[in-house]
């Protein structure tokens, strides 16, 4: 495969997200994040990512980005726990035809089991 003309980050984005689809959807959010959609912290943490002056698989290992992270992991987890039954299937059948992805199958859920980004992975 040619990988010219590819950010750092794309092929590891694909790695992790399993779906190009889906890695492109993650880049689109760095590019909002990169722009301080999250704030200043994780606006630093997407240019490095970006930029490849840091791996996802280092984000784990990073000190600076960990509080800003686990704060967004949080906000996520209380919106999603909020969601009524019908909001919840909406939102993944949403998901699944966007991405082919399901909710409910956590094995490439990053924010229930963030893999590919632990040193063991």
């Amino acid at each position: 495969m040619d990988h010219r003309g590819e950010d750092p980050i794309d092929r590891e984005l694909e790695a992790m997200a399993g779906s190009a689809a889906l890695a492109r959807e993650v880049k689109d959010a760095l590019g909002r994040m990169r722009g301080g959609a999250a704030g200043p912290e994780l606006a630093e943490m997407a240019e490095d990512l970006l930029a490849g002056r840091v791996r996802l698989r280092d984000l784990a290992t990073t000190s600076v980005y960990a509080g800003p992270l686990m704060t967004g992991v949080e906000r996520y987890r209380q919106w999603e726990a909020e969601l009524t039954p019908e909001q919840r299937e909406t939102f993944g059948a949403q998901i699944r035809a966007r991405f082919g992805a399901d909710l409910s199958d956590h094995r490439h859920d990053p924010i229930h089991r963030p893999t590919g980004l632990w040193p063991d992975d």
